[in-house]
Parts: C-alpha cells; structure tokens; sequence
C-alpha cells in the first residue's frame, strides 16, 4: 500500500473514531442524565448528592463533548486537497460547528437547570 492510500486509510480510521468517542459521551451523559431524572422525579431526600451528581454530569457533558467537536473541527481542518475537493470536504467545510456546540451545550444546561429547579423548589 502507498503512502497515500495508507494516510488516507488513516484519516477515515481517526474520522470514525472521533464520531464514536463523541457518541460515547453523548450516551454517557444521556444516561446519566435519565438516572438523575429518575431519582428526581421518584422523590429523593438526598438532594445535595444528586445535585452534585446532576452538575458533575453537566460538567462532563461540556468538557467531553466540546472537546470532541473542537476536535472534529481540527479534523476537518487538517484535510488534503482530494478530500476537500470532494462533495464530503465541501460539506465539512460548510459544518456549522459554533451551532452544533451551541446546541449540544444549552441541551445539557436546560436538563441540568429543569432538574435542579425540580429538586429545589
């Protein structure tokens, strides 16, 4: 295999891993998520426990997943010409990256802030 094949080979591995590492932590966080809506809405007197559990996983959510589009971001950038000449390079381009991380990040923050306000008042 040339080098280019195997570099091209290599670039659509790391593409693939990058996409499963985000999912990874957008599953973790969901489920953590449903756990803490679970205790909450069953009625726990442990509120601060669950407080910090609801904030932690908020936390996580935006470091983690950030991170991962930032480097999905750096991925795109780093394509050679035959892969943003192509129809996929193109769009990735076009990738509207600030709404994803806009989106992804109030999806999160509404969660946490519609739990805690549940717990606390």
């Amino acid at each position: 295999m040339d080098k280019d094949a195997m570099d091209r080979q290599t670039r659509a591995i790391t593409g693939s891993f990058i996409g499963r590492d985000f999912q990874l932590i957008t599953f973790t966080s969901m489920l953590s998520n449903l756990v803490t809506v679970y205790i909450v809405s069953s009625g726990t007197d442990a509120i601060i426990p669950v407080s910090i559990l609801i904030v932690g996983t908020l936390i996580f959510a935006l470091i983690a997943g950030l991170n991962q589009i930032d480097t999905f971001k750096a991925w795109l950038a780093d394509m050679d010409e035959q892969t943003a000449d192509s129809n996929l390079g193109r769009l990735g381009k076009d990738a509207p990256i600030g709404m994803w991380k806009t989106a992804y990040s109030l999806t999160f923050i509404a969660i946490a802030l519609g739990q805690l306000y549940h717990m606390w008042t």
